[in-house]
């Protein structure tokens, strides 16, 4: 053994270093939740030739530094993500407009009674008007609570504007999210192949970390496709249309329509984008442009059939006054939830109409209106275009009313459930993730103290070859001097 055997043990020396750091550095990141555990692969160096017939071992190479990932699990995280982006957003929508309608459970400081019991008491006071036709107090009770009623309206109606306005300024923010993600993505890109350049044992690891964090979030904000091309780059697409291509990438462009509300273009193209019921950010527009809009047409439609039906019967009713022909309620007829009011001139409760011939004890008018709960006024709704009826005058105003609850609440379960799901899944493909990808302390650990075995043993072997070839130049050749 000569300097060759020197040669081949400074090999084994530099590639456990090189290994010992790499370790070093997954051991300083094990609490990032983006970074993924590197290897060092090693590959043996050039033989060397010895005569025709022989050749000689010159040690070792290190090959590359390599993430340790599954990209298989990577593409099925995020293909799944935007489902559950949608759903979750979804749901967080619906169960906010089901607080808003407070005919769910809510602690009793926040419980302040929903449309139901509101409407409840509404009903009852005509009922009782009807008993006793002359009393103020009556009618001061029962235009109470027709306030109460129009009050109570005009405040759901106002929340689910007010919720329809906070989902358009998310769209708004997480189609930014989107631009800025793809302009970071394609920055990555670029300085991904700029390192990568330099030889194929070179491996931008932590920037490919920082890269694959970005894609995850910006699937589940869209539905993208993508993959890597032969310069290390992501091409990130769209409905088959490319978002990022090397360093290029295109942004979604955000319009505002004639309500205010943000839409989505390509900006190349001017085309609109349908995202297809994914990802958070499709999730966001068709809570607005759908569920909001949905329980508030059904809210008019509730409202106004009331208001209508009342003025209809309230109109040929005579006050104590002997008044007639006035409308109980004061409505806009294409937005009665949230114009809707008690005619000002019912402030003289004698003017409130509840007799129809006149005279003193005569409550028909009283009795009629009561009798419009229990009227089949409306159809109910077809599921799969909920702006068209089936079996129309099946439901009173009360059946109707249960049934937008039960459906508000049944659309904000399945939606939970599928994010539930979806949820599940996420995470069982997140743990056969992270047993490959993340770093272990025990593994790196062990892997520690066999780089160290390592890196001694060839530090020995140099040793040895030094006293070696210091007794062959010192110590030979020394007799009969």
């Amino acid at each position: 053994m000569g300097f060759g055997g020197l040669y081949i043990s400074i090999s084994g020396i530099n590639a456990n270093k090189k290994a010992l750091d790499t370790l070093s550095h997954n051991i300083a990141n094990v609490n990032n939740p983006d970074y993924v555990r590197q290897r060092t692969n090693y590959v043996e160096s050039r033989y060397s030739k010895m005569g025709l017939h022989f050749q000689t071992g010159t040690g070792v190479d290190i090959q590359n530094i390599a993430q340790i990932r599954d990209e298989f699990l990577d593409y099925k995280v995020r293909r799944e993500i935007a489902t559950f982006g949608y759903y979750n957003t979804k749901a967080e929508v619906l169960e906010e407009i089901e607080y808003i309608f407070r005919e769910i459970k809510v602690p009793e400081e926040l419980n302040n009674g929903g449309l139901q019991d509101v409407m409840d008491n509404f009903w009852n006071s005509w009922e009782e008007l009807y008993k006793d036709p002359e009393s103020l107090t009556i009618r001061g009770l029962l235009h109470e609570n027709a306030v109460a009623f129009t009050t109570t309206v005009n405040h759901i109606r106002s929340q689910l504007d007010n919720l329809q306005f906070n989902l358009n300024k998310e769209m708004l923010n997480k189609s930014n999210e989107v631009n800025t993600l793809l302009r970071e993505i394609a920055n990555l890109n670029k300085n991904i192949k700029a390192q990568e350049a330099y030889g194929p044992h070179i491996r931008a690891n932590d920037l490919r970390d920082s890269r694959n964090a970005k894609l995850d979030r910006l699937s589940e904000l869209i539905p993208i496709n993508y993959y890597e091309n032969s310069h290390g780059e992501v091409v990130v697409s769209l409905h088959g249309r490319d978002l990022i291509n090397g360093d290029y990438f295109n942004p979604v462009e955000v319009r505002l329509n004639e309500k205010g509300h943000g839409e989505i273009y390509w900006s190349d193209t001017g085309e609109k984008i349908d995202l297809q019921s994914k990802g958070e950010l499709g999730g966001y527009i068709d809570a607005r442009d759908k569920d909001v809009v949905e329980y508030k047409n059904r809210l008019n439609l509730l409202v106004g059939t009331i208001a209508q039906e009342i003025n209809k019967v309230h109109k040929l009713g005579i006050g104590l006054d002997g008044s007639t022909n006035i409308n109980f309620f004061i409505f806009e007829e294409e937005d009665p939830s949230s114009t809707i009011k008690i005619n000002p001139e019912l402030a003289d409760f004698n003017k409130i109409a509840v007799s129809k011939s006149g005279e003193r004890g005569d409550g028909y008018i009283a009795k009629e209106i009561a009798n419009i709960r229990n009227k089949p006024l409306y159809g109910k709704y077809n599921p799969e275009n909920p702006e068209e009826f089936i079996e129309p005058g099946t439901l009173n105003i009360d059946d109707f009313y249960r049934d937008l609850i039960l459906k508000l609440g049944t659309d904000r379960e399945m939606a939970r459930e599928m994010a539930l799901n979806q949820t599940i899944l996420l995470q069982q493909i997140d743990e056969r993730r992270k047993e490959i990808s993340s770093v272990s302390l025990d593994e790196e650990m062990a892997d520690m103290l066999k780089y160290q075995h390592s890196y001694i043993a060839n530090s020995r072997v140099i040793n040895a070859i030094d006293e070696m070839i210091d007794n062959i130049i010192n110590r030979m050749g020394m007799a009969g001097r």
